[in-house]
C-alpha cells in the first residue's frame, strides 16, 4: 500500500514489489510533480471498478441469501420425493406380491385340475375300450362300450364351465397387467426424470461454494476499496506538493484542464504552512508512492475482475439450483399424476384378487373335485361291470348246481311215482275183488304226479323286483343265465381283484 501523507516512507502495496526511480536522490522537479498528480488523478478512474464491485457484492449477497432458500428447499423436496417414490415402490412391490401369490395358487390349481381331468380321461378311455358282452345284449344289437352308458353331457358342461372360469382369470389378470404396465411407465418417467435432475455437487462433507465465494468477495472489495483510499491519499498528496511549490497550481490546471477535481484540490486556496524539512520529507514520499500508483491501479483492476469472475461462479451455482428447484417442480407434478394412476392400479389389483377368491379358486376347487367323484364314480362303474361278470359266472355255476338237484329230484320223485304205482297194481291185484269200489272214492285213482320245473316270472318296469307266477301262468319270461368264456371271467376276476 502506499504511504500516508504523513508517513516517513512508503509502505510495499499488497500487490508485490514496485518500480523505484532510477535515481531516487534527484530533486523533484515541477514537471515531475505535475506528471504525479496527471497520474494520479487518471489512477482514480479505477473508482467505476469499486462502483462496481458494490453491485457485484449486492448481487452477491442476495444470491448467497437464495442459495440457502434454494439449498433448504431443494433438500427437503428431495427427500419427500424419495418418500414418496419409495411409498409408490412400495405399493408397486405390493401388487407384485400378490399377482404372484395368485398366480402360484392358481398354477398349483391348473395342475391339480389337468392331472384331474387327466384322471377322468384316462378312466373314461377305459370305458371306451370297455366291450359289453355279446352274450348280454339281445340278439341283432350294434356293439356297445361301457362308455355308451354314461352321461357324456356332464363331462362337457364341467368342461365347458371351467374352461370360462379360467377364461375369465386370464382377462382379469390381463388388466391388471395392463394396469400395472401403465404404472410400470409412469414410474419409469419419474425415476427417469430424477435422475435427470441436475445433481448439485453439496454434501456434508462438500458444502455450497457460495459462502466461501462470498466471503473471497467481500475480501477483494475491502482490499480494493483500501487500495483506491491509498490512490486518493496520494492524490491529494500530489495536489498538497503542488500548492507547496511555485506555480504548480497553474500547471496542474494547465494539464488537467478545467475538469472538476475529486477532493479538496482547491489550488486557489492558500496552502498551510509547511516547513522546507516537511516539504521535501513530503515530496519523497510522493516519489515513493508515484512509482506503485501503477501496479495499485492493476491490483484494483485484478480484484474487480477476480469478483467479475467469483460472481459468475456464484450465478452458476445459483442457477445450477435454481435448475434442480425446476426439475424437482416438475417430479412433485409427476407424483401427483402417478399418485392419481395408483388409485386405479390399487382399485385394479383388488378386483383382480376378488375374483380370486369369488369366482377363479371356488369353481377350480370345485372342479377338482367334482373331477375326481366323476373318476371315482366311473372307476366303480368299470368295476361293477367286472364284478357283474363275475356275478354271473357265479349265478351260471349255481344255476348249473341248482339244475342238476332239480334233475336228480325229479328222477327221484319219478322213481318214488312208478313205485307207488307198482305198489297200488299189487294191491288192487291181491285185495280189489274184496273191495267195493264206492268203499273209498279214490281207490282206484293212479299215484299223483310230481313234476320238478322252472318257475316263470314277469319284470317289474317300477323296479319293485320280480312277480312270481307259478303254475298258473305257463307264458311267463324265463330267461336264461348268459355262458361267459372262460377268459373273460378271469379277467373280470383279475380286475375285481387288482382294485380291492
Amino acid at each position: 500500500m502506499m504511504a500516508s501523507p504523513d508517513s516517513p516512507a512508503s509502505s510495499v502495496s499488497s500487490g508485490g514489489s514496485y518500480k523505484r526511480s532510477p535515481d531516487p536522490n534527484r530533486p523533484q522537479t515541477l514537471e515531475d510533480l505535475v506528471n504525479h498528480f496527471v497520474s494520479s488523478k487518471r489512477s482514480l478512474n479505477t473508482q467505476t471498478v469499486l462502483w462496481r464491485a458494490n453491485d457485484i457484492v449486492t448481487s452477491a449477497r442476495e444470491l448467497l441469501e437464495e442459495n440457502a432458500i434454494l439449498a433448504a428447499k431443494n433438500s427437503s423436496i428431495r427427500n419427500i420425493v424419495d418418500e414418496q417414490v419409495d411409498a409408490l415402490e412400495a405399493v408397486r412391490r405390493g401388487i407384485d406380491v400378490v399377482e404372484a401369490e395368485v398366480q402360484v395358487e392358481f398354477k398349483q390349481l391348473l395342475h391339480d385340475l389337468d392331472s384331474s381331468y387327466a384322471g377322468l380321461q384316462s378312466t373314461l378311455a377305459v370305458l371306451r375300450d370297455t366291450p359289453i358282452e355279446a352274450v348280454l345284449q339281445p340278439p341283432g344289437t350294434p356293439q356297445k362300450h361301457l362308455f355308451d352308458f354314461i352321461d357324456n353331457a356332464t363331462v362337457t358342461n364341467l368342461k365347458d364351465s371351467l374352461r370360462a372360469c379360467i377364461d375369465r382369470y386370464n382377462e382379469a389378470r390381463a388388466t391388471l397387467g395392463d394396469g400395472t404396465d401403465n404404472y410400470d411407465t409412469a414410474l419409469e418417467n419419474l425415476h427417469s426424470s430424477i435422475d435427470n435432475i441436475p445433481n448439485t455437487p453439496t454434501t456434508t462433507s462438500n458444502p455450497s461454494p457460495i459462502p466461501t465465494l462470498y466471503h473471497d468477495l467481500e475480501n477483494h472489495a475491502k482490499e480494493a476499496a483500501q487500495a483506491f483510499q491509498s490512490l486518493v491519499r496520494h492524490y491529494d498528496l500530489c495536489v498538497t506538493a503542488l500548492r507547496h511549490t511555485e506555480g504548480g497550481s497553474a500547471a496542474a490546471t494547465q494539464a488537467t484542464g478545467d475538469a472538476p477535481e475529486p477532493s479538496g484540490d482547491d489550488f486557489s486556496a492558500p496552502p498551510e504552512p509547511m516547513t522546507e524539512e516537511e516539504r521535501q520529507e513530503m515530496l519523497g514520499v510522493l516519489r515513493n508512492d508515484a512509482d506503485e500508483v501503477e501496479d495499485v491501479v492493476s491490483e484494483i483492476r485484478e480484484r474487480g475482475s477476480e469478483m467479475t469472475f467469483l460472481l459468475s461462479q456464484i450465478e452458476n451455482h445459483i442457477a445450477h439450483l435454481r435448475n434442480e428447484d425446476a426439475a424437482l417442480a416438475n417430479v412433485l407434478k409427476m407424483i401427483v399424476h402417478v399418485t392419481v394412476e395408483v388409485k386405479s392400479v390399487i382399485a385394479t389389483s383388488r378386483s383382480f384378487h376378488a375374483s380370486w377368491l369369488d369366482d377363479t379358486r371356488p369353481n377350480l376347487l370345485s372342479g377338482i373335485e367334482e373331477w375326481e367323484n366323476q373318476r371315482e364314480f366311473y372307476e366303480r362303474f368299470d368295476l361293477a361291470y367286472a364284478e357283474l361278470l363275475v356275478e354271473i359266472s357265479s349265478r351260471r355255476r349255481r344255476h348249473e348246481k341248482a339244475k342238476r338237484k332239480a334233475e336228480e329230484a325229479q328222477r327221484e320223485l319219478d322213481r318214488l311215482r312208478a313205485e307207488d304205482d307198482r305198489a297200488r297194481e299189487q294191491f288192487t291185484l291181491t285185495q280189489g275183488d274184496f273191495l267195493p269200489l264206492d268203499i273209498w272214492p279214490g281207490l282206484r285213482d293212479p299215484p299223483r304226479r310230481y313234476e320238478v320245473r322252472t318257475v316263470g316270472y314277469e319284470r317289474d318296469p317300477e323296479g319293485e323286483g320280480e312277480k312270481d307266477h307259478g303254475e298258473e301262468q305257463t307264458d311267463a319270461v324265463v330267461q336264461s343265465i348268459p355262458q361267459l368264456e372262460r377268459n373273460v371271467v378271469e379277467r373280470a376276476l383279475t380286475r375285481v381283484k387288482r382294485r380291492m
